[in-house]
């Protein structure tokens, strides 16, 4: 099956800029016996944005799956946890709430996932030659290494609960750029360790921790420290009005739990259907240090195969991608 998604954009934030972007996918699946399938995607991922143009491989990835083993390996998105805006298991991808596409790169590796029929699942990955920063990471990998880890997720009364790891070891050229003139790295191993839960109890409650630990050398460490929690509910008013708020904090330093470096931001997300084709989306994100009120609007009106966004925006003025700085951005996507 051949599918695509054509989209182009406008807008202005500081000065006029534009671009496109077509992704065409190739997908196809295979019966193998009764009860198991094998199944694979290849698509591409052609933009020009501004100055910037490029045309490389989004997905590429073979899949072979029962009702309840499922292997991956490929260039594939991999992510996980319950949290929505401010994710602090944002491990492997980069996914913006704020994009209506959704779009974020993929990473080589191989997944497995087992499904228990108590609904209870568990997960193990190995990733290579990923030289890329991948979700919060603040230094990039050695692609020359293997990272892994695993999952566990299983259901408690009225929601579930999960324990995550990865380790990975970090490149030493990026550790130096950005970390001189501290020592240079002698392990330069990371551990990264998370629980999440999330339960519905009229509202909808969750929470993501994660500890990591960046082995420096014999005597020094590095922590970082990343916490989310949130909730949300649907209030009965026409439609339905959602809403959903997350506070999220952020830390390193030396030793685990000494909070350094704090970063807080909370967000609040409301959303709701206007009419049969049209939908709205608010978020303001609040800056604890900065004291700073960043906020995001969009509009958007849905056919059959096209898509109309209307986004006003304002955050950072040091945050790149499309709803940096403050502006306004009109898209048109097409998929067939």
């Amino acid at each position: 099956m051949v599918n695509g998604q054509a989209s182009a954009w406008v807008g202005y934030s500081e000065d006029l800029h534009g671009g496109i972007r077509y992704i065409p996918e190739l997908m196809v699946s295979h019966r193998l016996t009764e009860g198991s399938d094998i199944d694979g995607d290849i698509s591409l991922n052609a933009y020009i944005f501004d100055e910037d143009n490029d045309l490389k491989l989004y997905r590429l990835w073979a899949r072979y799956a029962t009702s309840q083993l499922e292997m991956r390996l490929g260039l594939q998105k991999i992510n996980f946890g319950p949290a929505k805006v401010l994710r602090s298991l944002m491990w492997f991808d980069q996914v913006d709430v704020r994009d209506p596409l959704g779009l974020t790169d993929g990473v080589y590796g191989l997944l497995g996932r087992y499904y228990f029929l108590n609904n209870a699942n568990i997960w193990v990955w190995g990733l290579y030659g990923n030289d890329e920063l991948k979700g919060l990471e603040t230094f990039k990998t050695d692609e020359d290494r293997l990272e892994f880890g695993g999952r566990f997720q299983h259901p408690v009364p009225r929601g579930e609960i999960a324990f995550s790891f990865h380790r990975r070891y970090l490149d030493s050229e990026d550790w130096k750029r950005k970390m001189a003139p501290r020592p240079e790295l002698a392990k330069g191993s990371e551990n990264r360790y998370g629980i999440d839960g999330n339960w519905d109890i009229g509202v909808g409650l969750w929470f993501e921790a994660v500890v990591g630990k960046i082995k420096i050398n014999r005597k020094e460490n590095l922590w970082e420290e990343f916490l989310t929690v949130g909730t949300d509910y649907t209030f009965a008013i026409g439609p339905g009005i959602h809403t959903l708020f997350e506070h999220f904090i952020e830390s390193s330093g030396p030793e685990v739990f000494e909070q350094e470096n704090v970063n807080r931001f909370s967000a609040l997300s409301i959303d709701f259907s206007v009419t049969l084709l049209d939908s709205v989306n608010a978020i303001w994100y609040y800056d604890w240090r900065a004291e700073r009120i960043y906020t995001y609007f969009d509009w958007q009106r849905t056919y059959d195969n096209w898509m109309v966004n209307l986004s006003i925006f304002s955050s950072r003025k040091d945050e790149t991608g499309m709803y940096g700085g403050t502006g306004v951005q009109c898209m048109f996507t097409y998929n067939h």
